[in-house]
């Protein structure tokens, strides 16, 4: 809230894979694409528009476990901008 900025556009997640661990938790691995997603200011309304490069695309790392009511918790969550594994 205080940046005064948001997101706008499209941001597309793909390549999902889940494996369930002996010990009950869950790796979770994903990509994000944000080449369709910009930066606009609140204050201006003005978009920055980017040209898309390697740095557009974000590999996602979490590990999860299930909390007391059966419900999924993220306990830790990595990120790699520019990933090859995400790439086109």
């Amino acid at each position: 809230m205080d940046y005064k900025d948001r997101i706008t556009g499209e941001k597309r997640y793909f390549d999902a894979k889940v494996k369930i661990n002996a010990d009950g938790t869950a790796g979770l691995v994903y990509c994000e694409d944000q080449t369709k997603a910009y930066n606009k200011s609140l204050k201006t309304g003005k978009t920055d528009v980017d040209t898309p490069s390697s740095d557009s695309y974000v590999l996602y790392r979490s590990l999860l476990r299930t909390g007391k009511r059966g419900v999924w918790i993220t306990e830790k969550l990595t990120s790699q901008r520019g990933s090859a594994e995400c790439q086109p």
